[in-house]
């Protein structure tokens, strides 16, 4: 019970901290290329208005990431020694 809470927390603290690193670079990524004349990537791509729901392609790509990071730290620390 133990491990599996702590595999949990740590998961979930590593899908914080990638969410976080992917939304500063998706946002310096789209400054750059909206500074150079190019479409930005935080334009709304999903939209589902009856739920409130408004995704940018930079908003799939941090959510991927976030998700990745947490699946890749719950499966090594499942791990026995």
């Amino acid at each position: 019970m133990r491990r599996t809470l702590l595999r949990f927390v740590l998961s979930v603290s590593a899908a914080a901290v990638v969410a976080i690193v992917a939304a500063i670079a998706i946002a310096i990524l789209d400054l750059y290329l909206v500074g150079h004349g190019h479409a930005g990537i935080l334009r709304d791509s999903i939209s589902w208005p009856a739920a409130g729901v408004h995704l940018s392609i930079g908003d799939i790509v941090m959510l991927g990431l976030a998700l990745l990071g947490a699946a890749f730290v719950w499966i090594l620390f499942g791990r026995r020694p």
